[in-house]
């Protein structure tokens, strides 16, 4: 786990060299549907999402993933973004958020069910198809609490739309 906060933190840094922070206006709408798949579950997700500008420099999204698997329900959660331009039409941003979910994983043979909460980290990608269609990518950690649950990690791809 500090690989990865350490690896996240230094692509923060290396990106806002790169990059200026004003991908999104502020008080820009998103809203979208988003797929992809949830490892050490083994579980496919689908849901939707909206992410607003709360500056020109920080996005909130929260959403809600169907999990497709017996004994699994729901993903629920709330993510902050800091949009990096990397050209007009392609924007990058770091992730950082709480969930509460329902996500059923094996560890060393044993079945662990029931709900839990955490933070989540993670990396996200987006690209301008026009002026009110977007298409993205997002890789995310979900550290999960109380411990008996084995952290996630979720990687989906979504489109959305601006209004």
């Amino acid at each position: 786990m500090k690989r990865l906060i350490t690896f996240t933190l230094a692509l923060c840094l290396v990106l806002l060299s790169f990059s200026k922070a004003s991908a999104q206006e502020s008080g820009d709408f998103k809203f979208g549907f988003r797929a992809g798949y949830y490892f050490r579950a083994n579980a496919f997700g689908a849901g939707i999402y909206g992410t607003y500008g709360l500056t020109n420099w920080l996005n909130i999204e929260p959403g809600v993933n169907m999990i497709f698997k017996r004994d699994c329900s729901v993903d629920v959660y709330c993510d902050f973004q800091v949009p990096l331009e990397i050209a007009t039409y392609w924007t990058v941003y770091p992730i950082v958020g709480v969930s509460v979910n329902d996500i059923t994983s094996t560890s060393k043979g044993k079945i662990i069910d029931g709900w839990a909460g955490g933070l989540n980290l993670g990396l996200g990608t987006r690209y301008e198809l026009n002026s009110r269609w977007s298409a993205n990518l997002q890789v995310k950690w979900l550290g999960r609490l109380p411990r008996q649950h084995q952290s996630a990690v979720v990687a989906t791809v979504g489109i959305d739309y601006n209004f």
